[in-house]
């Protein structure tokens, strides 16, 4: 049996956190164990959950994705969603 790959979800948007969950959940090996809509609770569930992958907006209130990850110590495999084009290169 493979291990799941245990996975967050961060977006300020409920459509967009909607949309990525029922697309883990089709996926047999990842397991969703948390949404969160801002980086402050995407902080908080680092610091309590194994997280394998994150799933994180960029463009999000007071604390951007790419600024949330420049702050962490341990930084899990990140796929960036965004409906921004201009964030692609960065």
């Amino acid at each position: 049996m493979m291990k799941k790959i245990k996975c967050l979800v961060t977006d300020d948007e409920f459509l967009a956190q909607e949309l990525l969950k029922s697309y883990i959940n089709k996926i047999e090996h990842l397991s969703l164990i948390k949404t969160c809509d801002n980086a402050v609770q995407t902080i908080t569930a680092l610091q309590s959950e194994d997280i394998d992958v994150l799933f994180l907006d960029i463009q999000m209130p007071d604390l951007t994705g790419l600024m949330l990850l420049r702050s962490l110590k341990k930084v899990p495999l990140t796929i960036f969603t965004t409906a921004y084009a201009q964030y692609a290169l960065e």
